[in-house]
């Protein structure tokens, strides 16, 4: 943060003025339209963009009340933890996701790395049909099926040595990777698992996560439905998934 945004953090956690509140939130407004804009191809009918930034606006403010200034971090990468944690939470609120369809994400991703230890690389969306004794069509609607579960993507968290870390930041061009060795490494290795990854699959990750198109833009670029970029991400994400617990390992 510059050193005007430093003072004016200061100011606040020193004094709590709602006015000093109010001009954190005004300058940090458009991340929560960024992020809700993204997440809204993830959302069900009955939530539209604007239900997503209003949850956004709620995770800003606790990010606001939250934030320690002591801790080094930049302020818009911790808010946009919370930010997305807000959003999710409110879609996954609305589409509440049955046990069955937890069991058939789990058999996926099991698939996944029996394939991917007996293959020595990663395997195909026809292979793990096959696996799975399913037709591409059967394979896609199973993929379709797992509704918000899809969010459990790049976007998600995982815990690490220095507290709560998200796979996204990592690609981003603010992303700090000097501060944790740790981090550089696993940058390293989110890249090259996504380097790994079919060409279609890598495009989709590509316009998602660094050109930060949201799926419905995706499918106008590439003259797809937006269903289709929906599987390719979910497939995508699943291999990448596999690769990079493998890697932890």
């Amino acid at each position: 943060m510059d050193p005007e945004e430093i003072k004016l953090w200061e100011l606040y956690k020193s004094t709590s003025r709602p006015e000093l509140q109010e001009k954190i939130v005004v300058k940090y407004l458009k991340l929560v339209h960024f992020l809700a804009h993204r997440l809204v191809s993830f959302s069900t009918p009955s939530l539209d963009r604007e239900d997503l930034y209003s949850a956004g606006v709620i995770g800003l403010l606790e990010a606001i009340e939250r934030f320690d200034l002591t801790k080094n971090v930049s302020f818009k990468t911790y808010a946009t933890l919370r930010i997305k944690g807000a959003i999710i939470d409110e879609i996954r609120r609305f589409d509440w996701v049955p046990r069955s369809v937890r069991k058939k994400s789990k058999l996926i991703d099991a698939t996944i790395h029996k394939l991917f230890a007996e293959l020595d690389r990663l395997p195909t969306d026809q292979e793990i049909a096959e696996e799975l004794e399913l037709s591409m069509t059967e394979y896609y609607q199973l993929t379709d099926s797992l509704g918000p579960l899809n969010l459990s993507s790049l976007d998600s968290t995982y815990d690490s040595e220095q507290g709560e870390q998200n796979y996204a930041n990592m690609l981003s061009d603010d992303y700090d990777v000097e501060v944790e060795e740790n981090k550089q490494i696993m940058r390293e290795n989110l890249i090259d698992s996504i380097q790994s990854l079919p060409e279609r699959e890598r495009t989709v990750i590509s316009l998602y996560y660094y050109e930060n198109l949201n799926l419905k833009e995706i499918a106008a670029v590439l003259e797809v439905t937006e269903s289709r970029i929906s599987q390719i991400h979910t497939a995508a994400i699943n291999k990448l998934r596999a690769m990079m617990q493998k890697k932890r390992l």
